[in-house]
């Protein structure tokens, strides 16, 4: 059917359908709407070649900008009304447009139509006409006659149009036929621009470099088109009969420069003005406000507005709340990249000090200071220096990428005997903190300490340097740094508390709790009177932590109150604050008040969101998804590991081994074994320190290679991995997530003396502190090791009243064995059907098969069915993403879906993004209509 298409099935069918309606005389009006590029033309191609074999006579036309000037032109030219026609009406027409006398446009409308009416009367036939929106006036009012006339006569009229046509006059032509068939021709899905890019480069698939370029094409395949040409002509592909990939060479993300002048060409169909204006905001980034707009651009709102919405029209803008988009990134980088080098340098410098003077955030100008200096012999000029030494530690803490980059500029340009060297070092180890890189932290904070002439500055810099050196595990190192700096004269008070405080947590990492104490001790009695909130939220997050140590965790959580209290909504202590947070979320689920918990992550998560640097929000993000893993919203997990895993080279190694070890063991319970193995791939092997469950986030990673061990039908590895862990060494409070797993895989492979010792253990943790988790864990253990049902359901009870669906199901899984081994077929068919519902909840499909496969032994079944889920439409929606659906037809924005669900904003925009695609459309209204439509059709029956 016409030209070869890619992700078109769903359109071609579609138009197949509408040829074969004409061709049994069934007449329609059909438009297809999509922004430029989008592929219309080619869709009204293959509708035409189509109604061609079958039988249908077929006129087309395509109109441009100059048609608007020729009444009648479009319809003239797609009736083929020439004057070497051989038809004798279509030649009295042409005569009657060049005779002279009154006005022929209405009569030549109405022979038109007479025209097509005749046409009609010999067979079916369809009419298409290409860009109506540039189509003249008096065209689009006889179209919108002729549609009256498809009701009766075989008659297609088919339209490409762009979706937001600023035409009254269109408007009322597309608006007013009901009966209309629309086509919305979206943007191609991935898999299909990668089929387009493949079938370019003559190979069988394309590499993750060259599919994650042409993401900034938007699905648009005429920019995808254009953009693999020119990397091909100018030589950035290696390609073979397999895989097209870019070359190593072509790594910066700078597009070609014959595609970047092509694409920049293709935008005449906006005025010049609008150009000039969408030049300037495509210095401001993808994003951007209209009052940046308006300060970098010196106009008056009141000037913008023209181009503005010619921009909107036209589909290069959209909005996005109280934002502006570039609806392709390819677009906005070849208007930025085609202004010449020195204009745009100036234009960024230009930028940044009218930002400046407006007040606007120090990132919003440090990132125009930033591309200002996008060329390798540009510097930063005095006004940028001394906004640096005013602003830099707040741009440390809000970009400290940014802040890096514009210190490492600026400190080579200044003497030693210059002022403002020091505050712009120390601006510059404190963005290496926030960066999470303390090596260089470390390495920069010892050679400033040198010859720092600022007392200030050098008791920060010591801060900094005892900082890096505790988190690098070098206690000894960080210890001298400490005593030393308490041994200075006239050190300054703050910096004294900070001192103490981190003395006390080299301390407490040690075990040493008492000089621990007297360190926190030490550093309130400094902080108090300073009024220094960091200080005074450091030392308090040190002695919840040793409050914590010692199981007293209530008291724990009462310190950690305090802490966020002391440190508040100060921007330079939000990364502490998250700490604190998230320590006092996971203390109150463990004490087992899931809905304080649940509270204090959802605070966490909009903190993070709004304002934490990129390190710790991965680390949020991980919190988050080890939350939801714990809880059973596994859907929310995945979403949440998803985001974080975009931040996975900001993550430290225990990060990483959570993120790698988490996403395998949801994988590996989902019965996902290529993902379960490549997160275990990606993991890697042992750091040289120790076991995973030793390791510090190593837990997840341990629980993954046992259920991988235990799903290849080797129990007996499983129960040697576990029990390695549990002989390696013991880290209170977390081995219970894997103790009653050992204890069942032991007394199945008959290892009773394991059994029994990780029995004990997970007894001796629960005797401490009575933690609800660990006395589950350890009722779990021992009801498994002596087959007791009552041990078995005090644990189901705890489970259920802490909010744990998937330990809770498990123990009911366990429970059915035992019931079953002692012949009460009843209670353990009820056990086994509630373990089951859950698992089916959860998406839990290894589960499931394991709880199979021990029950079918005794006789039990599975209790329903399992049916497959769809992978597009409704059905293939998650119960979580049905819901948000829903919220979505309710109107709700995403962060006010994220607080109707307790959840963070990107989880929601990762879970929208998933609905689009599973339903195969592309915007939030599409997703209400199709809301609306199975509205109470399912429940949500996910179980606590």
């Amino acid at each position: 059917m016409g030209p070869e298409l890619f992700g078109r099935d769903a359109e071609l069918a579609q138009l197949r359908g509408l040829a074969g309606e004409v061709a049994a005389g069934r007449g329609t009006v059909l438009w297809l709407e999509g922004e430029p590029g989008i592929g219309k033309t080619a869709l009204l191609r293959a509708l035409l070649a189509e109604a061609e074999t079958l039988g249908c006579a077929v006129h087309h036309a395509a109109a441009d900008q100059l048609s608007q000037r020729f009444p009648l032109r479009v319809l003239l030219d797609c009736l083929a009304v020439r004057p070497n026609s051989s038809d004798p009406e279509v030649l009295a027409i042409h005569e009657r447009l060049g005779g002279a006398g009154d006005d022929p446009v209405p009569a030549v409308a109405e022979q038109l139509i007479a025209l097509t009416e005749k046409l009609c009367a010999a067979g079916p036939l369809v009419l298409a006409v290409d860009d109506v929106h540039w189509a003249d006036e008096a065209s689009l009012l006889v179209w919108h006659r002729l549609s009256r006339l498809t009701e009766h006569l075989p008659l297609l009229l088919a339209g490409a149009v762009r979706p937001s046509g600023g035409r009254s006059e269109l408007g009322v032509v597309r608006g007013e036929d009901r009966a209309a068939v629309r086509i919305p021709v979206n943007p191609l899905e991935e898999a299909a621009t990668a089929q387009l890019a493949a079938h370019l480069t003559g190979a069988a698939g394309i590499g993750p470099a060259l599919r994650s370029a042409l993401g900034r094409a938007a699905g648009n395949p005429r920019y995808a088109r254009e953009m693999v040409l020119a990397l091909s002509r100018e030589q950035h592909l290696d390609t073979d009969a397999e895989r097209a990939e870019l070359t190593a060479e072509f790594s910066d993300g700078a597009l070609p420069r014959s595609l970047a002048e092509s694409i920049a060409a293709r935008l005449g169909f906006v005025g010049s003005d609008t150009i000039g204006v969408l030049r300037m905001a495509a210095l401001l980034g993808p994003t951007f406000s209209v009052t940046d707009l308006r300060t970098v651009s010196e106009r008056p709102v009141v000037a913008l507005v023209g181009s503005v919405e010619e921009a909107l029209t036209a589909g290069l803008l959209v909005e996005s709340g109280s934002r502006l988009t570039f609806q392709h990134g390819l677009i906005r980088q070849a208007l930025h990249e085609t202004t010449p080098t020195a204009l745009r340098l100036a234009l960024h410098h230009q930028a940044a000090r009218a930002l400046a003077s407006s007040g606007a955030p120090v990132e919003r100008v440090g990132e125009q200071l930033m591309a200002s200096l996008s060329v390798d012999d540009a510097e930063i000029d005095d006004w940028g220096l001394d906004w640096l030494v005013d602003n830099g530690r707040m741009l440390a803490h809000r970009a400290p990428e940014c802040a890096e980059g514009l210190l490492a500029n600026a400190i080579p340009l200044l003497s030693t005997q210059d002022d403002r060297r020091d505050a712009l070092r120390t601006a510059r180890v404190l963005a290496m903190v926030q960066l999470g890189r303390p090596e260089q932290a470390r390495e920069l904070s010892e050679r400033a300490l040198d010859d720092t002439r600022d007392a200030s500055c050098s008791a920060e810099l010591s801060w900094y340097l005892a900082w890096s050196l505790a988190v690098l595990g070098q206690d000894d190192l960080a210890t001298e740094v400490v005593e030393k700096a308490l041994r200075t004269p006239g050190f300054e008070r703050p910096w004294l508390a900070r001192m103490h405080a981190v003395l006390g947590q080299v301390m407490l990492s040690r075990g040493h709790f008492e000089a621990a104490d007297a360190a926190v001790e030490r550093a309130l009695a400094e902080a108090r009177p300073s009024r220094d909130g960091f200080a005074l939220g450091l030392a308090l997050h040190v002695r919840g932590a040793a409050l914590a140590r010692r199981c007293d965790l209530a008291e724990a959580v009462i310190c950690y109150e305090q802490a966020g209290a002391a440190l508040g909504d100060a921007p330079e202590n939000t990364d502490l604050r998250l700490t604190v947070l998230g320590n006092r979320m996971t203390l109150l689920f463990g004490l087992g008040q899931a809905e304080e918990a649940e509270s204090a992550l959802h605070e966490m998560l909009a903190m993070a969101e709004r304002s934490a640097t990129p390190s710790r929000l991965g680390a949020v993000r991980l919190s988050a998804a080890n939350h939801y893993y714990t809880i059973g919203r596994w859907d929310d997990a995945t979403a949440e590991l998803e985001a974080a895993g975009e931040l996975a080279d900001r993550l430290d190694p225990a990060g990483l081994r959570l993120l790698h070890g988490l996403s395998a063991l949801l994988a590996g319970h989902r019965d996902d074994r290529a993902t379960l193995r490549r997160a275990l791939r990606s993991a890697g092997g042992d750091d040289g320190d120790g076991q995973p469950a030793t390791r510090v986030s190593g837990e997840f990673l341990l629980l993954a290679e046992a259920l991988l061990a235990e799903s290849d039908e080797e129990p007996e590895r499983a129960v040697r991995l576990l029990s390695e862990a549990l002989t390696a060494g013991k880290r209170f409070g977390t081995r219970y997530l894997w103790l009653p797993q050992l204890v069942r895989l032991a007394v199945e492979t008959g290892e009773s003396e394991i059994a029994g010792r990780a029995t004990d253990a997970c007894a001796e943790d629960a005797a401490v502190g009575a933690v609800p988790n660990i006395v589950a864990a350890s009722q779990h253990c021992r009801g498994l090791l002596e087959r007791d049902p009552t041990a078995l359901r005090a644990a189901i009870e705890l489970y259920g009243t802490t909010n744990q669906p998937p330990r809770r199901a498990r123990a009911l899984e366990d429970m059915a064995v035992v019931l079953a081994e002692r012949g009460e077929s009843a209670p353990a068919r009820a056990a086994y059907a509630r373990a089951v519902q859950i698992y089916q909840n959860l998406g839990a499909g290894w589960d499931l098969r394991r709880a199979d496969a021990r029950m079918r032994p005794h006789g039990l079944r599975h209790p329903r069915g399992r049916r497959r889920r769809a992978t597009n439409g409704w059905e293939s929606l998650t119960p979580t993403e049905r819901q948000i659906a829903r919220l979505v037809a309710d109107g709700l924005p995403n962060p006010d879906i994220a607080a109707a669900l307790f959840s963070s904003r990107r989880t929601v925009e990762v879970h929208v993004s998933h609905i689009l695609a599973k339903l195969g459309v592309r915007s939030r209204v599409e997703i209400a209509v199709e809301a609306t439509r199975h509205d109470g059709g399912d429940v949500d029956t996910r179980s606590a």
